[in-house]
């Protein structure tokens, strides 16, 4: 796994994590809480989605195999998933979890919002997912699946680092800002999934090559 594919996979993860993004949905569904309960769920989240990352790489390509599924159609089922993910960012939809009423959570409850649903399916979604299965794929050696380990702990560690600081990040950002990111990252995204869709398609139809 040279340099440019390292770049390649951290750019598709950093998008489809849509930190901004997420940021929004994180300080919607926790802005009632004490500073306090926002910084615990900041860190559980973070280990949540390292966790969730880590079993993907790791044991998703046997999950597969398990249940028969082949590698060209879910190159092609993650491809159309990114890019209903990036026509949803190009359109700045708004996520139904951002409804979740905060008043109806109890005090004990406010941190399992760090699992479900901040760290899943918020942040590591069904793109994320593909990606990360394609890509434990693409790189099926030990070495580089520990490689692959690593950029998921730093993405992860970035992301608990941007919801621990949320409040403070949104006022020097704003809110026009984030959508503006967010349709960016959507377009890319979608170039992306476009790719992912060529490649199952050969997959799937070598009379294509």
């Amino acid at each position: 796994m040279g340099y440019a594919e390292t770049v390649k996979f951290l750019v598709a993860m950093i998008i489809m994590m849509n930190p901004l993004g997420s940021l929004s949905i994180f300080l919607q569904l926790t802005h009632k809480f004490p500073s306090a309960h926002q910084h615990r769920i900041a860190l559980k989240c973070g280990l949540s989605i390292i966790v969730i990352m880590l079993i993907t790489i790791w044991l998703g390509n046997q999950l597969l195999e398990l249940l028969g599924i082949t590698i060209p159609s879910f190159r092609f089922a993650g491809g159309i998933i990114l890019l209903l993910t990036g026509l949803s960012m190009l359109q700045s939809k708004e996520s139904p979890m951002n409804h979740t009423p905060e008043d109806d959570i109890a005090a004990e409850e406010r941190t399992s919002l760090a699992i479900v649903p901040l760290a899943l399916p918020v942040i590591v979604g069904p793109g994320s997912i593909s990606t990360l299965i394609i890509a434990s794929t693409d790189y099926p050696t030990a070495h580089l699946k520990l490689w692959l380990s690593i950029l998921c702990l730093m993405l992860a560690g970035g992301m608990g680092f941007i919801l621990y600081y949320g409040s403070t990040i949104a006022r020097l950002v704003g809110e026009s800002v984030i959508k503006v990111i967010t349709r960016i990252m959507g377009m890319i995204i979608m170039a992306i999934a476009v790719g992912m869709l060529a490649n199952g398609l050969v997959g799937l139809i070598p009379a294509l090559r």
